[in-house]
């Protein structure tokens, strides 16, 4: 975990914990994080096993340049990464097992950006633990955030927490890493001109005799 806002919210998460795997949802005070507001969400999960946004912090739907209340959560990924997100957040809810996620940022205009996102196992009403507390943080925000929104995430590395010990370092967990998503710049090349290397998109010219 390197994002200070995000070992932020960790802390104090751990901090209500006490004895148990997680802390309650009405644990959670927005008065004692509220500089972290604009980018926390809380997230239900659904009979269905699927996350979707209960609570959405206006940074974060602003990133994405829309509502995210009511979406799954699994939805900010790209194509194909929806389903491995899904995974992911369940586990953290199900397993009370955090988990904090490294992410490259593709914005409409196929711009690039890095961030990190945590994710929390909270506990409900009924005493089961059926949602999570997470936060977005992005690494150097650049002048377009806000303007150009976030069209998908990519995953590309995964670490689970071990609440016993220091997130500073997280030596106890080594982070798993994922392939990142192909990245498309807009181009007027017709198919013939392109060809894909790896993750790379190349394009053909130059003198062919």
């Amino acid at each position: 975990m390197r994002h200070k806002n995000n070992l932020e919210l960790f802390d104090y998460w751990r901090s209500k914990c006490g004895d148990r795997p997680a802390p309650n949802r009405t644990d959670i005070e927005p008065a004692d994080i509220r500089k972290l507001l604009p980018h926390v969400f809380i997230c239900d999960l659904t009979a269905g096993n699927e996350l979707r946004f209960r609570l959405a912090g206006t940074g974060l739907c602003a990133l994405h340049g829309r509502e995210l209340k009511g979406q799954a959560l699994s939805s900010l990924w790209l194509a194909d990464g929806v389903r491995n997100a899904g995974r992911i957040g369940a586990s953290v809810v199900t397993r009370s097992t955090p988990a904090v996620l490294t992410l490259d940022c593709l914005s409409a205009d196929a711009r690039v950006i890095k961030a990190e996102m945590v994710l929390l196992p909270l506990t409900g009403p009924s005493g089961k633990q059926d949602r999570l507390i997470g936060l977005l943080s992005v690494f150097d925000p650049p002048y377009w955030i806000g303007h150009d929104p976030i069209a998908g995430l990519s995953s590309t590395g995964i670490r689970f927490l071990d609440q016993e010990r220091d997130p500073l370092f997280l030596a106890n967990r080594p982070e798993i890493s994922l392939p990142a998503a192909a990245v498309v710049h807009k181009s007027q090349q017709t198919n013939e001109q392109q060809r894909k290397v790896a993750h790379l998109i190349v394009l053909d010219g130059g003198r062919r005799d």
